[in-house]
């Protein structure tokens, strides 16, 4: 099977060793979690409802449209023709069937890589859906212990506060076995290997990491876990970082055709977060995703998604460039407006500024069942249907895709430290977490993959095939302290 490694040395790491009361200090001391919140501050139009931005980004836009004026609007107008004549008809006539699916099986099979089919279906709409990562049964068992997490410990957070429906619960042992299965890590490896990549580019995309979330548990019913579309990865970052806007250069030129959105290298030195806001992502996760613990099917209050990859981030990337006066459309350069936007929250797609694609152009994943998996580009536009419908609850364990990197071994180390003492993850609402908990999950629920993915055993950088890698190995354990 690919992606076995060898046998690990020893743990070396000295903080994993100690008693549950010694790590609570260290905690304390970790830098960067965000304030005390949910889910629901993530959001201005769930929680400030500001989207007013100052004039510096005018200027802003000026520089970013330069002498390019004439090619990004030419652009704007053969991408509306494209979503009118190709990508909305095709979501007409397909719906749920647009969305690319893969046996787990069939990874396995390949090597463990994705069959090329699906890869090419994923860099076409970004969206993919797994089915039977994990048996039936395991993913049943894991939702009943995070049930009798949560009623054994009646103070955990969650939003809304009133009637939880998604839980401020990371460091449960369900979830830590979730993320440590070898079929979350080797499905996590396949997907990252679609993206492209140089020789010196410092990422090992075969070397799955973990980024910690959430998870849900939305019951029938329900209209409170109303998510409109959105984008993770930050907002005004996409145009005012210099790194993050190399992601989208060939949009940002006028030739939105060409932009190649699995193209890893300027993702590396991103910032995806400047403004350190409750819902910023802090590293590169190059797939959100979730594992489904439940049956859901359209309606029961699951994922929607736009699955034009390509034409959606262009869409998004060019609104703040053009404006239109009756029927006819002209650039802006001159006002501060970023459609959607606000510092420190994610970026929105609202229906009365992004029409074109908000909310028509999206359509519901198709049904899944327990042990199913769904991934979607970093990129990629999405929502939650905004009542469930159905006669069960609808539950996931949230875990993104996260290659190892520089910027997320940094990130894994602050993640670490704070799993040690049981606090939330550094990229999510503050406070004192889990750590206070009854039988919260720990280190030695993790299998030896897991407890390197956690940061907690070191990686081999005699696995790298490239100078690149062999750089994100050694800095790996360099920054994680087992140098």
């Amino acid at each position: 099977m690919a992606f076995v490694r060898p046998a690990i040395r020893t743990l070396r790491y000295p903080a994993v060793r100690r008693t549950h009361s010694s790590v609570r200090g260290l905690a304390s001391a970790v830098l960067g979690n965000r304030s005390e919140g949910s889910i629901g501050d993530a959001f201005a139009s769930l929680s400030t409802n500001n989207f007013e931005l100052p004039p510096r980004f005018s200027s802003l836009k000026q520089q970013l449209v330069g002498q390019n004026g004439e090619a990004i609007l030419d652009s704007w107008l053969r991408l509306l023709q494209h979503l009118e004549e190709e990508t909305i008809p095709s979501i007409n006539e397909l719906s749920h069937s647009i969305i690319p699916e893969v046996n787990f099986s069939s990874i396995v099979e390949n090597g463990g890589l994705l069959p090329e089919n699906a890869k090419s279906l994923l860099k076409d709409r970004g969206t993919i859906v797994i089915r039977g990562l994990v048996s039936e049964r395991q993913a049943l068992e894991w939702k009943q212990s995070v049930r009798e997490y949560v009623k054994k410990n009646p103070s955990t957070k969650g939003f809304p506060a009133n009637d939880r429906q998604v839980y401020e619960i990371y460091w449960s042992k369900a979830q830590l076995e979730a993320r440590a299965h070898q079929n979350m890590l080797l499905a996590q490896a396949a997907l990252n290997l679609v993206w492209d990549k140089q020789e010196h580019d410092k990422v090992v995309l075969s070397e799955a990491v973990a980024y910690c979330d959430r998870l849900r548990m939305r019951m029938p019913g329900d209209k409170s876990f109303n998510l409109g579309p959105h984008l993770d990865g930050g907002s005004l970052e996409r145009w005012e970082d210099q790194e993050y806007r190399k992601c989208y250069t060939e949009i940002l030129e006028g030739h939105w055709e060409d932009h190649n959105a699995f193209n890893v290298s300027p993702r590396l030195n991103a910032t995806v977060d400047m403004y350190n806001g409750p819902g910023g992502c802090s590293a590169f996760r190059s797939y959100q995703g979730w594992l489904s613990l439940s049956n859901c099917a359209p309606t029961n209050g699951s994922l929607r998604v736009f699955p034009d990859l390509k034409a959606s981030t262009a869409y998004t990337l060019l609104r703040p460039f053009v404006t239109k006066t009756g029927d006819r459309w002209s650039l802006d350069t001159k006002s501060p407006i970023f459609h959607g936007t606000a510092m420190g929250a994610g970026q929105e797609l609202l229906p009365s500024l992004h029409s074109h694609i908000s909310p028509g152009g999206f359509v519901t994943i198709p049904t899944v069942r327990p042990g199913d998996a769904v991934f979607w580009h970093c990129d990629t536009a999405h929502m939650v249907e905004a009542e469930h419908q159905g006669t069960e609850d609808a539950s996931v364990f949230y875990i993104p895709s996260f290659p190892l990197c520089n910027i997320n071994a940094s990130y894994l180390k602050r993640q670490r430290e704070n799993f040690l003492g049981l606090r939330p993850p550094p990229d999510f609402p503050g406070g004192i977490g889990e750590s206070e908990h009854v039988d919260a999950g720990s280190v030695a629920y993790l299998s030896p993959e897991g407890k390197r993915a956690m940061g907690c055993s070191p990686f081999d950088p005699n696995l790298a095939s490239t100078p690149g890698e062999k750089s994100a190995y050694e800095f790996a354990n360099k920054t994680l302290e087992f140098d």
